[in-house]
């Protein structure tokens, strides 16, 4: 997300220093430091001395897990050359079992925006750390909107950079991906809202395209609605139309175009038998930049727009994140 000479980015903190990737800055410390805090018990100490050798406490604990299962964990561990003699094991597994058990949820991972100039000098916005996911700068500069998951839902926020207000935009169903209008009056998201919430929503089994008002006012309205899932990519340059993901079962993930003039009938853009996603336009709407290609094989490529050819590869070593 550029803003001028400045762009808001997602760095990650790491025992090395900073790594900076598009568009938040994430603390990550191993199991042996305070950034992933063990309950208090017996067997704490055992438990980070024998794990964080290997990996991160944040490894080991992504999951709660039965008796049984840290039984078999644990003496994995042993055949695998751990120290551990039996006595401790049994302390490990009492210890585990009973704090980190199949109902046990860990804790989301936290981030921290950050402005990031030319030189790369970084410099922290004044949000406290979150479980921020997928954030999106306003097309004016002031105004982040992300994805920020609870234990049970995931909903849109918009974050104010002036005001340093964090206010929710969204209240119903699981809501993820947001994007701006343009003119920075709309948000844009994907949702499950429109499943029945008895029995449990799944978004990853169904999903829609909505937007609403940047300001909270109003209900939200559903974009699109048809036999496969669709989420929101981009708003053309002239704010006229919407693009849009189609997840297909044939041809992956497609790039359709939802007009906001006339009957409102989406149509194909681009159907390939790959992914296609992270749309950005051109300034003059004349072109669109998008990523191709399957998981880790992804690849940036531009088009014209809205007729598709001519087309241009723009990378050969792999590339995501496009940005104008």
């Amino acid at each position: 997300n550029m803003q001028g000479k400045r762009v808001l980015m997602v760095v990650t903190l790491g025992l090395a220093g900073w790594l900076v990737i598009p568009l938040l800055a994430r603390v990550q410390q191993s199991g042996a430091e305070a950034g992933y805090s063990l309950a208090e018990g017996d067997g704490k100490a055992l438990v980070a001395a024998s794990c964080a050798g290997c990996h991160s406490m944040e490894t080991s604990l992504r999951r709660g897990r039965s008796r049984e299962e840290w039984v078999i964990t644990v003496n994995d561990m042993v055949s695998r050359g751990a120290p551990i003699v039996p006595a401790d094991a049994e302390t490990m597994i009492d210890y585990l079992a009973e704090h980190y058990g199949f109902d046990f949820v860990p804790p989301l991972d936290q981030f921290v925006m950050v402005w990031v100039d030319r030189q790369g000098n970084v410099e922290p916005l004044a949000a406290p750390p979150g479980a921020y996911n997928r954030p999106m700068l306003s097309p004016d500069g002031t105004q982040v909107a992300m994805d920020i998951p609870s234990d049970t839902t995931s909903d849109i926020w918009i974050y104010d950079i002036p005001s340093d207000e964090l206010r929710r935009l969204t209240f119903e169903g699981n809501n993820r991906s947001a994007t701006w209008s343009n003119d920075g009056q709309w948000v844009a998201f994907g949702s499950d809202r429109h499943q029945s919430p008895e029995g449990g929503r799944s978004y990853r089994e169904d999903h829609e395209a909505y937007r609403k008002r940047a300001d909270g006012s109003g209900e939200a309205e559903r974009l699109t609605d048809a036999e496969f899932n669709h989420g929101p990519q981009r708003w053309t340059p002239d704010g006229k139309t919407l693009a849009i993901s189609e997840i297909h079962p044939e041809t992956g993930r497609d790039l359709w175009m939802l007009p906001f003039e006339g009957d409102r009938t989406p149509w194909l853009f681009l159907a390939t038998p790959v992914l296609e996603g992270g749309v950005s336009f051109s300034a003059d709407g004349n072109w669109v930049a998008y990523t191709t290609g399957k998981p880790g094989q992804r690849e940036v490529v531009v088009r014209a727009f809205p007729g598709a050819e001519p087309a241009h590869q723009i990378t050969t070593g792999g590339g995501i994140e496009v940005v104008w």
